[in-house]
């Protein structure tokens, strides 16, 4: 073992350097700041180790496709504006390097996103040129962790913004964070940059306090003797899968979106409780048991400050849905509202954490705890302008999962869309379309239903 070089002996052999090997040095160091932390948060720990079992798959990055059109845009500013983006948040200036000891982020003076510029036909060559960006493995070591494509379209008037980023710095809150900074008026200045350490430490002394100590207990409890996963048409292999995912899209009108809110809000419940119950209803039928054991996303911004840093701060939670009463909708309503009220007080304990407490893995794989998860988006509801151009957004297939299933629904004020995500390995696309088919049924029956009260036909 070679022993540490002294401090005199250090500055001897700085002193031996050459002027362009000191420049050299100088220049690495201003550019690489020690993360505040010595490890990553527990959502960028699973992240990272998804990584490590799936090297190269896009199963865990961020590919947004953004259609700007009713006008021409600036892509010379918008490059600008993303280059300033990326240089005041610190998450997307952060690499991960692998030591001794595990893993350390490490912090950048200056890391330049990568950005290009191109022009294309029409939609569809967008979209490939993106899940193209996303397909290309990352290297975590060196970055950039950010790239993005700004494209011309056929016409002066259309446009494409074309976003791809690991999760490890970010995260869905993030890119609206993003786009409001491109949709930010010239005189205007941007929007505070509050750095992610500064999170993940609070984060750290939150865990570690009496509140923390009291959510870890919440959750133990509801883990404790969790239903078995739900059936596949394959076994689920010991390793877990590959993660190749296929999605079967569906929509529903806007009279049954529209009657599911109201139900839900006879209940004192929001929409997404009217919508969970559905997924419910049509789980618990396709397990064969009502007790169902289910993951939803939150986005871990309740502390001071988070609205505006960009990061992975997404937290997903299990949620625990037992007594269905009679099983109608009604019912369902109010026993969502009651489980997720009683979370809601625990919601900032880290999900990754309550799997990792759990006495043994409930399903192999990317994710200890979950085989099932539910997705519940209304986040840029009102519609955005960039330059006076309409920005719409689109969540591309990358032809990956991250559970063994995921049901998204996405209300609007022309009805709800949405998408039944499954693993390849595990499902037959026939099985998930029964699903997908059953669960509109499902919601159909609920907002046809007197009061609300329609149940599993």
């Amino acid at each position: 073992m070679t022993a540490a070089p002294s401090r005199a002996g250090l500055a001897a052999r700085i002193a031996a350097l050459t002027p362009g090997q000191r420049a050299r040095l100088r220049d690495r160091v201003s550019r690489q700041v020690p993360y505040a932390q010595a490890q990553l948060t527990p959502g960028q720990h699973r992240l990272w180790q998804t990584q490590q079992r799936l090297p190269g798959s896009a199963v865990d990055v961020v590919c947004q496709a953004v259609h700007l059109t009713g006008g021409p845009v600036e892509l010379d500013l918008l490059a600008g504006r993303v280059r300033g983006f990326a240089d005041r948040h610190e998450a997307l200036r952060t690499t991960f390097d692998e030591h001794g000891s595990g893993i350390r982020p490490v912090v950048h003076e200056h890391l330049p996103p990568r950005l290009a510029r191109t022009r294309v036909t029409g939609a569809d060559e967008a979209h490939r040129l993106a899940l193209e960006l996303a397909a290309e493995p990352f290297d975590l070591t060196a970055g950039p962790l950010l790239r993005v494509t700004l494209a011309e379209g056929p016409t002066p008037d259309e446009s494409w913004l074309l976003v791809v980023v690991h999760n490890l710095v970010f995260d869905a809150w993030s890119f609206e964070l993003l786009l409001d900074e491109l949709a930010r008026p010239e005189d205007t200045a941007p929007a505070a940059a509050p750095a992610f350490s500064g999170f993940a430490r609070e984060q750290g002394k939150w865990l570690e306090g009496p509140a923390g100590r009291e959510a870890a207990a919440y959750w133990a409890g509801e883990a404790a003797d969790a239903p078995p996963p739900l059936p596949t048409d394959r076994p689920r292999p010991a390793e877990g899968t590959q993660r190749r995912g296929g999605r079967v899209e569906f929509a529903v009108s806007r009279a049954v979106t529209e009657a599911i809110a109201a139900a839900a809000q006879r209940e004192a419940a929001t929409a997404y409780t009217g919508w969970l119950a559905v997924a419910w209803a049509a789980l618990a039928e396709f397990g064969g048991r009502q007790d169902v054991l289910l993951g939803t996303f939150t986005a871990g911004r309740d502390r001071p400050d988070t609205s505006e840093t960009v990061g992975y701060l997404l937290n997903v939670l299990p949620v625990r849905l037992r007594e269905a009463g009679d099983g109608s909708h009604r019912a369902r309503t109010r026993a969502v509202r009651t489980a997720t009220r009683a979370a809601l007080k625990h919601a900032a304990h880290p999900g990754e954490l309550i799997a990792a407490d759990a006495e043994r893995p409930r399903v192999p794989g990317t994710h200890p705890l979950l085989d099932a998860v539910f997705v519940f988006d209304n986040l840029g509801e009102g519609g955005r302008e960039i330059q006076g151009a309409r920005a719409d957004t689109l969540d591309l297939d990358k032809g990956t999962t991250r559970f063994d299933l995921t049901l998204a629904v996405y209300p609007g004020p022309d009805g709800t869309r949405g998408w039944l995500e499954y693993d390849e390995e595990l499902y037959d696309e026939a099985t998930a379309r029964r699903l997908a088919e059953r669960f509109t049924a499902l919601a159909e029956a609920s907002a046809g239903a007197p009061d609300g009260d329609g149940g599993q036909e």
